[in-house]
């Protein structure tokens, strides 16, 4: 029996790792989900004045909605940022990806 718990600590240590090695990788691909965020500038882009609008699921559904929204209000420039949230030592909306192809 002595000779036997070496082995089972030894599979037992391993069992976890395994199991904490795939619980952190669910975690992380869960969380990767991708939002993209409409800015419509309405005094350009050196302006603080702009709306913002959330949730879109991709890209060309931002596009659409931002190019809408731009000509409503005179051709104004836009752009549509991925993974957008406030950064509080800037002041303002960081994005992973800023684009207005």
């Amino acid at each position: 029996m002595q000779k036997l718990a070496p082995v089972i600590f030894v599979i037992l240590l391993f069992t976890g790792l395994v199991w904490t090695i795939i619980s952190i990788n669910q975690t992380e691909q869960t969380s990767s989900y991708e939002t993209w965020s409409a800015f419509i500038y309405k005094n350009g882009y050196n302006s603080s004045k702009y709306e913002k609008t959330d949730d879109f699921d991709d890209y060309p559904s931002c596009k659409a909605f931002s190019e809408q929204q731009s000509e409503q209000l005179n051709n104004v420039v836009w752009e549509c940022g991925l993974n957008c949230s406030f950064d509080s030592m800037r002041q303002g909306f960081h994005c992973e990806t800023m684009t207005n192809e």
